[in-house]
């Protein structure tokens, strides 16, 4: 994943905080697995970041569960590939989605994750938070429930979250 050619959401390109979010996603990425392929950035947790989680969450912007997540992803690229092929045009590669997940994935979703990231890296960024799936779930719902993998789906609220992001960095 080479996130110095990432193109992020169009609102974060204008207001010129893309560069910004692209050194802080570089300082400090993890294998998903130890004969991974691709490295992800690892994003802190901090009140703002599961703020902005939390807003997405109650826009209905939020997605739990890994087939939750792989069926919709499938979906809408099953949906993407004939819209290309009727207008014979060639996908745009711009972020609109975020994956996040827990630092604690067993090995097995770990290599689900990074096979979607493979799959569809032109507009989805993958990144593990730095807390296990109970803190998640406790951050995200404020119940003990276990959330390994979220999918944060439309432009407004994954750029919200990477404002998040970079906003405790400074």
């Amino acid at each position: 994943m080479n996130l110095s050619t990432i193109r992020f959401p169009r609102p974060l390109e204008a207001e010129g905080s893309a560069e910004k979010i692209r050194q802080a996603l570089e300082t400090r990425k993890t294998r998903l697995w130890p004969e991974g392929k691709i490295e992800v950035p690892v994003l802190n947790i901090s009140e703002a970041l599961t703020g902005a989680i939390k807003r997405a969450r109650l826009q209905r912007r939020v997605r739990f569960g890994f087939d939750d997540i792989f069926d919709k992803l499938a979906a809408e690229k099953k949906g993407i590939d004939e819209l290309l092929q009727r207008t014979k045009s060639q996908q745009k590669d711009r972020i609109s989605r975020l994956l996040l997940f827990s630092n604690d994935c067993a090995e097995r979703l770990c290599r689900h994750i990074e096979q979607a990231l493979v799959e569809h890296h032109l507009r989805i960024l993958g990144c593990q938070l730095d807390v296990d799936s109970i803190k998640l779930g406790q951050l995200i719902t404020g119940r003990s429930a276990g959330i390994k993998v979220i999918l944060v789906e439309h432009k407004d609220a994954v750029s919200d979250v990477l404002r998040a992001f970079v906003g405790n960095k400074e």
